[in-house]
C-alpha cells in the first residue's frame, strides 16, 4: 500500500455535490487509489491522515512537488490526484497527466483563491474543493465519486471578483440550463433523465451542445465557465 502525507480539517466549501454523490451506485464499495500532491508538508499530512482513515480508499501516496509527482510510480496507478491548485506549475501538470494517464485530478485551495481553482478547472481538473469547510468525510466522499465517474463534480467556489466584468457568455436554452445544473449538483444522466423525464441519450446529446456553446473541452469545464458566467 501507499502511504504518505495530508491536509487540516477544513474541506469543500459549499460543495455542490458532496453527500448528493453518495446516492445510487456512483459511490459503491469500490476502493479508490489516491495520490495527493501538497506543497505544505502539515496540510499534506493531514489530507494523507484524513484519506487513509477513509471507507472505500485504498493506496494513499502523496508528495511536495509536481517533479516529485512526475517521478513517483504511484502517479500512474492512483485513479485520482489531489493537487495543491497554489504549488507551481499546478495548471501544467494537470494537462499533461489528461494527456498521458487516466487518472482524474482534483484541485485544492482556500476561500481566497477562486482564481486558482477555476483555472485548474479550465486545464482539465474535474472537481474543486475549497480547504476552508473540508471535512474528512467530504474529502474522501468526493474523491470516491470522482474516481467512480462522477467527472462533472464541482464545489461552488466563490467568483473572482474579475469575473464581473467579463462579456456574457453564449445563451442556453432553458432545458440546457436545466440540465447543465443537475450535472453541476452532481447527478448522472440516468438520474437527470428520470427528473426531467428526458432519456439519457438526450441528456447527453443536450450536454454535448453545452460544451460546444461554451467553448469547452469537457463537462466539468462547462460547468465552470457557465458558473462564472453566471449561466447557472
Amino acid at each position: 500500500m501507499l502511504r504518505t502525507g495530508g491536509v487540516h480539517t477544513a474541506a469543500p466549501a459549499a460543495v455542490r455535490t458532496g453527500e448528493t454523490q453518495a446516492r445510487g451506485s456512483l459511490v459503491s464499495q469500490r476502493v479508490t487509489d489516491v495520490m495527493v500532491v501538497e506543497g505544505h508538508a502539515v496540510f499534506r499530512q493531514g489530507l494523507v491522515s484524513c484519506l487513509e482513515g477513509s471507507d472505500g480508499i485504498g493506496r494513499v501516496e502523496s508528495v511536495g512537488s509536481i517533479a516529485e509527482a512526475w517521478a513517483h510510480p504511484a502517479l500512474g496507478e492512483a485513479e485520482v490526484v489531489l493537487v495543491d491548485a497554489t504549488i507551481d506549475g499546478a495548471g501544467d501538470f494537470v494537462t499533461n497527466v489528461l494527456d498521458f494517464t487516466d487518472t482524474r485530478v482534483v484541485a485544492l485551495a482556500g476561500k481566497e483563491q477562486s482564481d486558482r481553482l477555476a483555472a485548474m478547472i479550465d486545464a482539465g481538473a474535474v472537481a474543486a474543493l475549497v480547504r476552508d469547510d473540508l471535512t474528512a468525510e467530504r474529502l474522501g466522499l468526493s474523491l470516491r465519486a470522482v474516481a467512480a465517474g462522477a467527472t462533472t463534480m464541482l464545489t461552488t467556489y466563490p467568483k473572482p471578483a474579475a469575473a464581473v466584468s467579463v462579456a456574457a457568455g453564449p445563451e442556453l436554452t432553458d432545458r440546457e440550463q436545466q440540465v447543465l445544473a443537475l450535472v453541476a449538483d452532481g447527478l448522472p444522466t440516468r438520474e437527470i433523465g428520470d427528473q426531467l423525464h428526458y432519456s439519457e441519450r438526450t441528456v447527453k446529446k443536450v450536454l454535448g451542445d453545452v460544451v460546444v456553446k461554451l467553448g469547452a473541452r469537457s463537462r466539468s469545464q462547462a460547468i465552470a465557465r457557465a458558473v462564472r458566467q453566471g449561466i447557472i
